[in-house]
């Protein structure tokens, strides 16, 4: 058996790392999945309390199974303590139920920012995992780390199969964060050298194993899996681990035949059971609300003229003053009357400039004369049905531009190709895509391929030059040639700077070349900048915060976004201080961040194809 785990937040678990608790009485349903021969022991947070809240407990419930009850402590940042030991585990999930009784005082009003919740939450468990015996068994319900071993002369094929694996593995745990390391060997000893740690698995991925996927015996007992076969088998055989297959594979070793996972074109029309939302009730003694997530990679692709239906019930129906408000974030999109029937079915439209990769919809019963003393509220309820419809256009250009519409804007299918197919691009490789991945509760469609395949491709593409050199004609959002940097925004219009030193930096960038989404990841001319950007994005899963047309990271400065077509008026404005001005405070951006290492000399450019030239301020952010 394996060591003992350490204590693992709910983020690596696949559930939010808070767990806020709705109203004076409020309940919260958790998953927590449970790998072979563990147990739940603890759940722990940090406990934060309006102030109007004296005290309370915490119940553990499990069906009609009292587990544990916890006071609540009322100190500030005082730490919780919710035992679990006795809980079920049916399927590799112990499913629980968290209730909160707040004892008040004073006039209160609990809401969505103003509730009861555990931050930080982590669940410890007893026990030590089983060391995998077959194919089946090798990935466990908890992955907290997957390493990826390759040869040190890495094959096309080799990379290819752990591009694939790494974008499969990370789908395969869902909203689980599970991190993905490349590390490479000798060919002729691909053994890891060391065993892996608690819930942290092992691959060895080469061309030259036998057909299939194949456990082995690693350093102090533990098992690492083998991936092998020919060049023209070899993703076919890494797709399997993820496969349905693979649940069936109760034996050592498996072969997979050819697995056909054609991509899906998005329909116009889905549903809100579609896009994995069910149907909700919340009961509530202020005004109910319910949250509607919409996801644009379960769009299936960057989308406008979003319209939603919403269909479902409140009560008690009627009364003076009741509404129905529909939000994102603390903008109301719409508002929705309401009558003596307590039911509504009303289509909504999303404004498209509010439209993200992932939407947030408040739907909240607003109702006056709601009595505020604790306790005192008149009880009201809230429905929602996941039978009701979205309707969405495909955005062409996508909207928000940039990075901040990937990876939608590369569904269904991209191709993801590398200037060198060296340890370092397979390793970039496999960064990349299981960042994407992590946006996504939809397994991407990579392919890789040839630069010059993915350069002539009509399909979107992921491409990758650590140099940057061997790039294919693009026109990027921020581009180098010596000490001079370029910025190109979206209208035409571009600026630049010359540095003395040279800027050196890495960056990922997202363009438009035709009807397709084109991803960069490259350099100044030095690899190890776009791995230390890499890096940076890894790092507390910063990749679900990507936006602008372009990040950029100087060397030993913090990255900086760029966001271009955002800050720069369309042509037909490029007058007085229009776009010269915009764009020279995107080239103020990327000054500030080298003004520090150094002297720089700067020039500004304006190069517009409309009369006239304005002087330009720099930034004084």
């Amino acid at each position: 058996r394996g060591p003992p785990p350490p204590p693992m937040s709910l983020e690596q678990i696949g559930s939010s790392p808070t767990i806020t608790f709705p109203g004076q009485q409020g309940e919260v349903s958790l998953s927590i999945p449970v790998p072979d021969n563990l147990n739940p022991d603890e759940l722990r947070g940090t406990v934060s309390l309006p102030s109007f809240v004296t005290g309370g407990t915490v119940d553990v419930v499990q069906g009609s199974r009292l587990i544990s009850r916890t006071p609540i402590p009322t100190a500030p940042n005082a730490q919780i303590v919710l035992p679990l030991a006795g809980v079920t585990v049916s399927a590799d999930a112990a499913d629980i139920t968290l209730r909160a009784y707040l004892t008040v005082q004073g006039i209160c009003q609990f809401e969505p920012d103003n509730a009861f919740t555990l931050s930080g939450a982590v669940v410890s468990f007893t026990g030590r995992e089983s060391i995998p015996q077959t194919v089946a068994q090798f990935l466990p319900p908890i992955l907290r780390q997957l390493t990826l071993v390759i040869p040190d002369d890495v094959k096309q094929a080799e990379g290819a199969a752990a591009v694939d694996l790494a974008a499969a593995v990370v789908a395969h745990y869902g909203t689980a964060s599970v991190p993905v390391t490349t590390v490479a060997r000798p060919r002729s000893d691909l053994t890891p050298p060391t065993a892996p740690g608690p819930l942290e698995r092992q691959i060895v991925i080469d061309s030259s194993a036998p057909a299939g996927l194949s456990l082995r015996s690693g350093p102090q007992g533990s098992a690492y899996l083998v991936v092998g076969g020919p060049a023209d088998q070899l993703v076919a055989q890494a797709r399997m681990l993820t496969s349905n297959l693979a649940s069936i594979a109760a034996s050592s070793s498996a072969v997979g035949g050819p697995l056909f996972d054609a991509p899906q074109l998005a329909p116009d029309v889905q549903t809100l059971a579609d896009l994995g939302i069910g149907d909700q009730q919340v009961v509530s003694n202020t005004w109910p609300s319910i949250s509607v997530g919409i996801d644009q990679t379960r769009l299936g692709r960057p989308s406008k003229n979003i319209r939603i239906q919403l269909i479902g019930s409140y009560a008690p129906a009627g009364g003076d003053n009741a509404v129905i408000s529909v939000r994102i974030g603390r903008r109301v999109i719409a508002t929705l009357p309401t009558d003596s029937s307590g039911t509504f079915n009303s289509w909504v439209d999303l404004p498209d400039n509010s439209v993200t990769r992932f939407t947030q919809l408040t739907v909240t019963l607003e109702r006056g004369g709601v009595n505020e003393g604790c306790g005192n509220g008149s009880r009201s309820s809230l429905s929602l049905s996941s039978a009701g419809e979205i309707t969405s256009d495909v955005a062409d250009p996508p909207q928000p531009a940039g990075l901040g519409s990937v990876p939608e804007s590369l569904m269904p299918w991209a191709k993801l190709a590398w200037t060198k197919g060296d340890v370092g691009d397979v390793s970039r490789g496999v960064e990349i895509a299981a960042g994407l991945q992590r946006l996504s509760v939809v397994p991407l469609g990579l392919d890789v391929v040839s630069m010059a395949d993915a350069a002539s491709s009509q399909q979107p593409a992921v491409l990758i030059s650590a140099d940057g050199r061997g790039l294919p004609d693009l026109t990027l959002p921020v581009s180098s040639s010596g000490g001079t940097v370029t910025v190109h925004a979206a209208s035409g219009s571009s600026a630049q700077i010359t540095l003395t030193p040279a800027l050196r930096y890495g960056s990922l960038q997202a363009t438009q070349s035709g009807d397709r989404t084109v991803l960069v990841a490259t350099s100044t001319g030095d690899g190890s900048d776009l791995d230390d950007l890499l890096r940076w994005l890894d790092d507390d899963n910063r990749w679900t915060s990507i936006s602008g047309d372009a990040l950029i990271k100087v060397r030993d400065q913090d990255p900086v976004y760029v966001d271009a077509a955002a800050s720069t008026p369309p042509p037909s404005a490029s007058s007085g201080l229009g776009t010269g001005a915009t764009i020279g405070i995107i080239v103020g951006v990327l000054v500030a961040a080298v003004v520090v290492a150094g002297a720089v000399i700067l020039v500004l450019r304006r190069r517009r194809s409309a009369a006239g030239v304005a002087d330009s301020a720099p930034d004084k952010r």
